[in-house]
């Protein structure tokens, strides 16, 4: 059966890495993967968690930081889990990008990286890239 009502407007839905044997009653932060590789995830409200059978709200329940979540409460040991990407773009991935310059070019690597850029004002942002 296609689907019902409007139709998604970016990428497939994904399924990370199950992180549940990590759990020991005590740690609350744990790194995030997709297919072994390190997830940025771009922010918190795209994911749909389900930890001990319930849906984690976003910001008061956990938080995202790079490629980890932080847990309000570290989970108990034993318990169920998973995490759902509801939204990701749907574009070809790039493997570099060449920024230009007065005196010549850099290249960057794009592959799974993450790095920061400062603006005009001089504040520092990060960027980061999921590989493909």
């Amino acid at each position: 059966m296609g689907l019902i009502g409007r139709q998604q407007s970016s990428g497939a839905f994904l399924k990370l890495d199950d992180i549940a044997s990590q759990f020991d009653g005590s740690t609350s932060t744990f790194n995030l993967t997709l297919g072994g590789q390190a997830f940025f995830a771009g922010n918190p409200y795209t994911l749909l968690v389900s930890l001990g059978g319930v849906i984690q709200e976003p910001i008061s329940a956990f938080t995202i930081n790079q490629n980890q979540i932080n847990f309000a409460s570290a989970p108990r040991a034993g318990a169920d889990f998973f995490i759902v990407v509801l939204a990701t773009t749907n574009v070809d991935a790039l493997r570099s990008l060449t920024v230009g310059r007065r005196a010549g070019a850099h290249q960057i690597d794009l592959h799974g990286r993450s790095f920061a850029v400062k603006d005009r004002a001089g504040n520092t942002h990060s960027i980061a890239f999921n590989l493909a």
